[in-house]
């Protein structure tokens, strides 16, 4: 139960959030209460405010009540200052407006954009954003800025504290300033002008002690993020000024930064790269030193990946050179990264770089590139080191992660001292990688939680670690990670008294309630990053290797609806423990009862998540393993006797299809859909109808045609049901409009028997029904074998969903090919292409994605229409088969931004590769949406053949 004050608060934030974006229930509580670090809270409120000013109110309220706060971007923190035991308030993916000023060298931006989006829309203007993190295709502003995030380029040159211009500042009690508009800096002055006296009392102790400026100085020369930003009282005397700088690297304790205005950096026009191999550690750092002595300036890049990483490397899905299961114990690598604006000035580099690190040790002869695809090989590497490293752990154990800094000039000893430290400890596993050329190293180890001998060994570790990096040699304890829970503990061993007793000044002119993520940063507990840890039970092979990064959570459709695919393994993870443990009986019910619906029911399985995660972990299939286990008796039968009777049941649903015809045309769509709402709210399992609907589809034409090319055409099940939907001016089936293309490109088309009952299996593979599915395409295999001459004649698969699943499962001898595959390949070169007078929308399907045809179906597209919008906010439909009309609270939330970007945008009609998407498509636009073959059925006719 919520504390009195607590409930009464929710009370409250429902009430100015319409309840809808409050939650207070255990599962969500449960699922918000992770992110990449190896910590977990459980928030007792989460909050999804929409604007400012819900940010500002709901802010007063909860410092009226005294109860704190932690605002959440993307939650990608490695050291725990995105978790909450209190109110959690999260500014995501509702939070991605933004605005492009002076021709590109500005952006303003809100918190809840991802980086590598911003630099897609600087990128055609030439600039790029500054602060370049690892983490970059899934942070967002708001957590890199306060976090003060950084990566492989960006060093302290362009950083979140040297690029930003203005912000938008929550305070504490809701309180809002613009410190780039001079009407809200003076009535500021007026409302809080303790707090700029405050700061500038801060600045003047500073100012008069020549010793600590030239402390602060020198601590900032290199990578550092431990604590406040005290630089920001030394670079600047504004106090406006000073409070912009401070909230940088703030970690959410000082205040929300609702917008930033950021300078943005020239993008280099000419670049190479190489992965460099080194004999030893040592040699690579010596060299490392020398480059950045009489080589590098600031805008090369040098990432180091010791040997362990480059295991971690060698076992991934990264494209990668054979030898590295062959190199010695001591072999590095370092990837270099040279930028220019001539191709002079990189063939320059290169030679003066290649010449450098001849002198120390080359395990290999360095080769540079200028190959896009291999840089970005490259790169993809490097910036999954982290979770790849991880996967290499123990089941069961946590992956941690510390980030550190040394003066470049000891980085050679310094970094044969921290390996020697891990070793020491019993961390034989240690990874050491990162951003070499600015001493700033990443340390992955794994740990076991679960007993008090090894959190005291983890303990001693960290103990000397801070002796080693803040005493030995001066660096920083964290360099771009952010302080966190994991370091707030040694932020006074680093900085010394006098200026940790500064920023524990700082927190109090700024927040002096102390509501602002409490703990974080400043903490008086010695021992604050020695508890709270994640435990990670195992549950299952496919995601027990997932450390919760949260890169796969851009990927998911599910994402802000119900639960992402970090959230579902967090949850389930929670629920073993609880089992384990036998704590909080009544939690563990509710979770049991909750997860089904929110993890289960409304995943689309698409395996889209698959492609974010560094390890390739395909949540999806958890999730149909988890449906087959709760699959009942009943269940299992009614699997088998669908997929024995399939052909019976196509007459079924073409005959339920034709009743449905009969009363649209009586009662019309919307009562209809009225009707099937009202079912669904009794309980009965009756699909949502929608506009979208298709009608009952027609019987299959004779499928045969004659040319000099022989092809087979596999009508896919649903095309053999549905028809076109009524919003659909073209009412020739698809079927049809196939066999009419084959005719205008004289292709011969050989089917066989009609295909009725044929399928490939999809359906049941998606309620985790593998017997039944594999049956069912093991039946369709023999029948295309039989009609392609043994895989001779390519085949024409209309449905991409089905394509997917039938390359996985069906005889590798067959040509199978989607529409848009077999399109351009077969029949584009035989038919003469008008483009048709229209803009047009194309919806790429989660299949199209996975096997890379996208580029095929846009493509085919734009040969066929005038002006073709791929909509960029929209990824899976949430169609997912038949489980958006089940949920079609999860296709509304998939497509919630479709209209906006195709109807509203002028288009008047959308094409797709899969007739159910092309459902939800048709229902969420407002513009009918069909096959792309309809599209080139449009704009094709026959060539004169001589």
């Amino acid at each position: 139960m919520l504390q009195t004050n607590l409930t009464e608060l929710a009370s409250r934030l429902g009430q100015l959030m319409h309840d809808d974006r409050v939650y207070t229930d255990p599962l969500r509580r449960v699922a918000w209460g992770t992110d990449a670090s190896f910590y977990q809270k459980r928030p007792q409120i989460v909050v999804h405010p929409n604007s400012e000013s819900e940010v500002a109110e709901a802010l007063s309220m909860c410092h009226q009540a005294k109860t704190p706060v932690t605002f959440r971007a993307a939650g990608t923190a490695l050291c725990g200052q995105a978790l909450s035991d209190s109110v959690l308030m999260v500014a995501g993916r509702t939070w991605q407006d933004y605005e492009v000023l002076e021709e590109g060298a500005k952006i303003r931006l809100q918190p809840g954009i991802v980086g590598a989006k911003v630099n897609q829309i600087l990128a055609p203007l030439g600039f790029k954003f500054g602060p370049d993190p690892a983490t970059i295709a899934s942070a967002m502003v708001g957590g890199i800025v306060a976090n003060n995030a950084s990566g492989m380029n960006c060093g302290t040159h362009q950083n979140s504290y040297r690029m930003i211009e203005s912000a938008r500042i929550v305070l504490a009690d809701g309180t809002v300033v613009d410190t780039g508009c001079e009407q809200s800096r003076e009535a500021f002055k007026l409302k809080h002008p303790e707090i700029l006296e405050g700061l500038a009392e801060i600045r003047d102790t500073i100012m008069a002690d020549e010793a600590m400026v030239a402390r602060i100085k020198r601590k900032y020369s290199i990578k550092n993020v431990t604590g406040y930003g005290m630089n920001s009282f030394v670079d600047y005397s504004d106090p406006f000024d000073i409070l912009l700088h401070l909230m940088v690297g703030s970690e959410g304790t000082l205040g929300f930064l609702s917008e930033v205005t950021m300078k943005s950096a020239v993008k280099a026009t000419h670049s190479a790269s190489a992965m460099i191999y080194f004999d030893s550690l040592k040699g690579a750092c010596e060299a490392i030193v020398e480059l950045r002595r009489d080589a590098f300036d600031e805008t090369n890049a040098a990432e180091l990946l010791d040997n362990f990483a480059l295991k971690a490397v060698a076992a991934s899905k990264y494209e990668t050179p054979d030898f590295l299961n062959e190199i010695h114990s001591d072999v590095t690598a370092v990837l270099f990264e040279t930028f220019g604006m001539s191709q002079a000035e990189i063939d320059a580099n290169i030679a003066k770089m290649t010449g450098i690190m001849a002198k120390h040790g080359l395990y290999k002869p360095a080769e540079f590139s200028q190959n896009a695809a291999e840089i970005a090989n490259f790169w993809a590497i490097r910036k999954a080191v982290f979770p790849l490293a991880g996967s290499m752990r123990p089941a069961g154990t946590s992956c941690v992660i510390e980030d550190v800094a040394f003066p470049i000039e000891v980085l050679p000893q310094a970094t044969l001292d921290l390996q020697e430290l891990s070793f020491k400890h019993g961390y034989n596993d240690a990874v050491i990688y990162g951003h070499a050329l600015e001493g700033n190293y990443h340390v992955i180890f794994s740990q076991d939680f679960s007993t008090e001998e090894e959190i005291a060994r983890f303990d001693h570790f960290m103990q000397e670690l801070v002796e080693l990096v803040a005493v030995k040699y001066d660096g920083s304890l964290k360099a771009e990670h952010g302080t966190g829970f994991g370091m707030a503990s040694f932020v006074e061993k680093e900085w010394g008294s006098d200026i940790y007793a500064l920023m524990a000044r700082t927190k109090q002119v700024m927040d002096p309630a102390g509501i602002l993520n409490p703990g974080v940063i400043i903490n008086n507990d010695p021992n604050c990053h020695a508890q709270g840890f994640k435990p990670l039970p195992t549950i299952h092979d496919i995601v027990d290797k997932c450390i919760e990064c949260g890169f796969c959570e851009q990927h998911c459709v599910a994402h802000g609806l119900t639960l992402s695919p970090r959230q579902r393994t967090a949850v389930a993870r929670v629920i073993k423990t609880l089992e384990t443990t036998g704590k909080e009986p009544e939690i563990l019910a509710e979770l049991k009862k909750q997860y089904p619906y929110f993890a289960l029911d409304t995943c689309a399985a698409d395996g889209l998540c698959k492609g974010g995660c560094p390890m390739g972990i395909d949540t999806g299939k958890f999730v149909k393993v988890k449906r087959a286990e709760l699959a009942t008796e009943g269940d299992i039968k009614i699997a088998n006797f669908s997929a024995d009777k399939f052909g019976q049941l196509e007459g079924v649903a073409r005959f339920a299809l034709g009743a449905a015809d009969v009363a649209r045309a009586v009662i019309g769509d919307g009562a209809i859909g009225g009707i099937t709402k009202g079912l669904r709210k009794t309980g009965l399992p009756v699909p949502q109808w929608s506009e979208g609907m298709p009608k009952r589809g027609k019987a299959l034409p004779e499928l045969k045609t004659v040319g000099d090319v022989k092809a087979v055409y596999f009508p896919a099940c649903l095309n053999r049901m549905m028809g076109t939907s009524p919003k659909n001016p073209d009412q020739r089936s698809i079927p049809e409009t196939i066999k009419t293309l084959f005719e205008k490109a004289g292709l011969e088309m050989v089917s066989g028997h009609k295909p009725k009952g044929l399928c490939c299996g999809q359906p049941w593979e998606s309620y985790g029904h593998d017997e039944q599915a594999d049956r069912k395409s093991d039946e369709l295999s023999a029948w295309l074998l039989q009609v392609s001459n043994n895989g001779e004649y390519p085949i024409l698969v209309e449905t991409t969903a089905c394509l997917e699943r039938m390359r996985r499962a069906c005889d590798k001898r067959l040509n199978l090919l989607g529409p848009e595959e077999f399109a351009m390949k077969f029949l584009v070169e035989r038919l003469e292409i008008t483009p048709v007078e229209e803009k047009i929308a194309v919806h790429p399907t989660c299949t199209c994605r996975k096997m890379g045809i996208v580029d095929d179906l846009v493509g085919l597209a734009k040969l066929c229409a005038r002006e073709v919008v791929v909509p960029e906010k929209v990824g899976c439909c949430g169609m997912a088969g038949n489980r958006g009309m089940n949920y079609p609270e999860l296709n509304a939330h998939a497509l919630r931004h479709l209209k906006e970007e195709t109807k509203e945008k002028g288009c008047t009609s959308g094409y797709s590769v899969s007739a159910t998407c092309e459902v939800g498509l048709t229902t969420h636009s407002g513009i009918p949406y069909k096959s792309i073959l309809s599209l080139l059925d449009r704009a094709a006719k026959a060539k004169v053949r001589h």
